[in-house]
This record gives C-alpha cells, structure tokens and sequence, in this order.
C-alpha cells in the first residue's frame, strides 16, 4: 500500500507525475529516465517546464548528485533547452545536502527557491461557509485559454508560454485535471490536481490579486479533491506550497514533511 511508504515519498512520487504533464504539451516532449534521476522536457524552452528530478536516494547504487545533475546536464544541453533541477532533501544525506547550492552551482544552475513538500492524510472540515463559487473543470478548448490566462495572471508568466503548456488537448487525461473558480461569472481561482499511485497532488493554485483572502482558493481545491475522489481512487493527499499558502494548507490539514530546494539553469 502507498499509505505505507514515508510521506515524503509520496510528496515526491507525486510530484514527478505531475511534471510528467508538461511532456504532453508537445509532439516532442519526453520523459527520460536515467539512473537514479528523471528528466522531463516539454518540448519548449522554457526552463520553468523542463524539469530534473532525483528518483532514488543519493548516495546510493545509481551514483552520487554530481553525476546525476551531469546526465540532466546533458539531456537538456542536446535538446538546446534551459532546465529546473528540484532536489528533494530527503532523498540526499548529510554530505550531498551540505553541498547541494555548490554542486549546482558547478553546473551551472543558480537557486531559485526552497519549497516544503506537504501531506495530508485527511482534509480537515471547512472552518467558515464556503463563499458564492461556480467551479467549473477544465473540459474544452475555452476553458483550456481560460485556465492558460489564469495561470499567466496569477504566477506573472507570458500568455503565449502557458497556452502552448496547458493549451493541448492531448495533455488532460482522467489523471490530470485543472478546475476554475468563477465569482459572479467572472474567473478567478484555479487549482491542478493529479493522482498518481493512490495519491491525490495539488498545483498551480492560485487567486487573482483583487480577490483573495475570501475562501476561493480552498472552495476550488476542495471541489476538485471531491470530484476526482469520485473519479478514482486515492487515500492522501500532497502540494508544495509557497509561503504565502503555507498557512491555508496548515488549516486543511496539510504538515511540513520534506523540502525542495529548486535551481534552474543561469543560461536560461
């Protein structure tokens, strides 16, 4: 059972299922396994989608972090394409992870962000009546734009890049799904969600500026959690969350189980 496994595992399982997503945005996106350490490229240059993720513990039988951050290296410098690397912290010991910021830097990858991975066995109860929220799920080529310009609004990303990223139809499937949260008719909130190995993920939540701190990003994330609880089966649930989230997810029942820290290449 996927319940049995370190949460953190589970955090970082999903997570590399949900970067598997941004492969189907193009004819020629890829996932690559490689000996301990999974790249995925979307098919676009755009560092923020082509991701690097450790798969198994460093040290370990796969090779040490220098070597997988080479074969990352490498995969994306043949693709031409600039890369995020997302190290989780409990995949690395001691020694890796007191040199982890230098051993990116050697390749260079400059930080961006440290990031908790966070897990949820259980949603805990809304603590106040959910707000006015018509939300919809992402099923057609509207609400595919709708849903793009969104997520250029909320995380200040051009237009163009996610529309190509989440514009596809070929890139939603039972297992990936996105949700809208509509105010008087007008689009507001969004959530991501994808389930992988029992596990439910939550990404790209998010509420434009104007209408936050009013329930909508927690109305939408638990509309999505119930409408895919009754799609397919799954026991708990994770996100990484940004600082300004963290204290939303803490209400939800969401705990602190791991950290990421995230670099992305200094040429992109």
């Amino acid at each position: 059972m996927m319940r049995d496994r370190p949460p953190y595992e589970l955090v970082d399982r999903n997570l590399r299922h949900a970067m598997a997503f941004y492969s189907r945005s193009h004819p020629d996106g890829q996932v690559r396994q490689m000996p301990g350490v999974s790249a995925i490229s979307s098919g676009w240059n755009y560092p923020v989608f082509n991701s690097a993720l450790l798969c198994s513990p460093v040290p370990g039988v796969d090779g040490d972090l220098s070597s997988r951050i080479a074969m990352a290296s490498i995969f994306f410098r043949a693709l031409g394409m600039g890369w995020s690397y997302w190290a989780c912290h409990d995949l690395l010991d001691a020694n890796a992870l007191r040199h982890l910021r230098d051993t990116c830097y050697s390749y260079g990858m400059d930080p961006v962000v440290t990031a908790p991975g966070m897990y949820a066995e259980t949603l805990n109860p809304c603590k106040f009546p959910a707000p006015e929220l018509d939300v919809r799920e992402v099923t057609d080529a509207a609400s595919r734009i709708a849903f793009a310009h969104l997520v250029s609004t909320i995380f200040d990303l051009p237009f163009q890049m996610t529309m190509h990223i989440y514009g596809r139809k070929e890139c939603w499937t039972d297992e990936y799904a996105a949700f809208i949260g509509y105010f008087q008719d007008r689009p507001v909130t969004i959530s991501m969600v994808n389930v992988s190995e029992a596990c439910c993920g939550f990404y790209s939540v998010g509420t434009v500026a104007g209408h936050r701190r009013r329930g909508y990003a927690e109305t939408v994330m638990r509309v999505a959690h119930q409408t895919m609880r009754n799609r397919l089966p799954f026991d708990t649930c994770v996100l990484q969350s940004s600082t300004v989230g963290r204290r939303l997810y803490e209400q939800m029942g969401f705990r602190e189980v791991t950290r990421y820290s995230v670099f992305r290449s200094a040429s992109s």
